[in-house]
């Protein structure tokens, strides 16, 4: 295996972990750090918004999160 095939191996296992659950903490910190990927929290939120959320501390907690996210969309650099 070379060092190019572990890298998208990791990359593919980082992706997949994002979309479902991470086995711990140290790993997503790796993940997010690594291949520059969002927290799995957006991507279970961005689902309760569409089933819905199994309580208003969820739904707060999920506002949150996005706001946080969105003042950090504002505040990136353009690559031009």
């Amino acid at each position: 295996m070379t060092v190019t095939d572990h890298y998208e191996t990791r990359r593919d296992t980082c992706t997949s972990w994002m979309l479902t659950d991470y086995p711990s903490g140290l790993d997503e910190t790796w993940c997010r750090a690594e291949f520059a990927l969002p927290s799995a929290f957006l991507i279970k939120c961005s689902k309760a918004q569409q089933v819905g959320f199994s309580s208003q501390t969820q739904r707060e907690a999920c506002r949150l999160m996005f706001l946080r996210a969105a003042g950090e969309t504002a505040n990136g650099y353009v690559l031009n």
